[in-house]
């Protein structure tokens, strides 16, 4: 019985860690394409460039953090 209460432990946990990592992936792409408006708005440019380039800019990085968050699940 014991065994079940571990392997349950663990799914939940596993849970829990891709939940906190799709909040990071919502966290960094938000802000970055929020500085992106912010630029494109200070320049007033017509075309939103650096949304556009920070927004992608996000999307790698938490990109990154999701593979990274991947290979520490799989070690353990």
């Amino acid at each position: 019985m014991e065994e079940k209460k571990s392997e349950s432990d663990k799914k939940n946990n596993l849970y829990l860690r891709f939940t906190s990592v799709v909040m990071q992936m919502g966290a960094v792409i938000g802000g970055f394409s929020w500085f992106g408006v912010f630029l494109d708005n200070k320049y007033q440019l017509k075309t939103p460039i650096w949304t556009i380039i920070l927004a992608l800019f996000g999307v790698f990085i938490s990109m990154y953090l999701i593979f990274k968050e991947v290979k520490n699940i799989n070690k353990d």
